[in-house]
């Protein structure tokens, strides 16, 4: 397999300096353009691959026992990574650099990172739903990366963002569309968010940072 060039560091601190304040402001960041190019193709070419070869699962809803189905809320498909290829080993250490930074100037004690290619194919969708649930300290900080040419506006497939705590009945705040190289940052346990129905092939990255939930000296796995 080719090796692809090692992505630089994260954009400069005006990129950096926007993540943490919007982060520490309303909770959420939008920065349209922000994974390295070299990186952007190889994810691209190998989430490509890995749809063609089928080499997806559907994507469920809850954690460990809690676990579940429900094509009702959730339609998707995934494929985690383990940093096997140049592609994941390098997005890797470039979301390494962004942990970093994060928990330097936020002070937020994030540990581990969990990473997943995310697929939706024409008529699937995500529900409005917390990535972790507040107080649980799991997931803290949530990534999403797009890794889509030419997404048209009616390809649907959007993602809608909640300020913090919002309830059902709240408007949302932002409608983000999937588009090329494109970065969302969100605190899991309190930035409702929801992907609107898809009318093409919608191809991203679904990655979380996590708090060290060790008990006993056993950190709580990987789901």
């Amino acid at each position: 397999m080719t090796a692809i060039p090692a992505p630089g560091p994260p954009p400069g601190d005006n990129r950096l300096g926007a993540i943490l304040d919007d982060l520490s402001g309303k909770g959420w960041s939008w920065q349209p353009d922000f994974l390295p190019e070299a990186l952007y193709h190889a994810l691209r070419a190998e989430v490509l691959a890995i749809n063609a070869e089928d080499e997806l699962a559907p994507a469920g809803i809850g954690r460990e026992t809690a676990f579940q189905l429900d094509r009702t809320i959730r339609r998707s498909r995934i494929a985690w990574m383990d940093g096997t290829t140049p592609a994941q080993a390098d997005f890797l250490h470039w979301a390494e650099q962004l942990r970093e930074s994060i928990n330097r100037s936020l002070m937020i004690g994030m540990f581990e990172f969990e990473a997943c290619f995310a697929v939706y194919r024409p008529g699937e969708f995500y529900d409005r739903h917390l990535d972790s649930f507040e107080g649980a300290r799991n997931r803290v900080v949530s990534l999403v990366v797009y890794l889509n040419e030419d997404w048209q506006a009616e390809s649907g497939g959007a993602l809608l963002v909640w300020p913090e705590g919002a309830g059902e009945e709240a408007p949302h705040v932002a409608r983000i569309l999937p588009e090329r190289a494109g970065v969302v940052f969100m605190l899991s346990e309190t930035v409702p968010h929801a992907v609107e129905v898809t009318h093409a092939l919608r191809f991203g990255i679904a990655a979380w940072w996590r708090v060290n939930p060790s008990i006993q000296g056993q950190i709580d796995p990987l789901a």
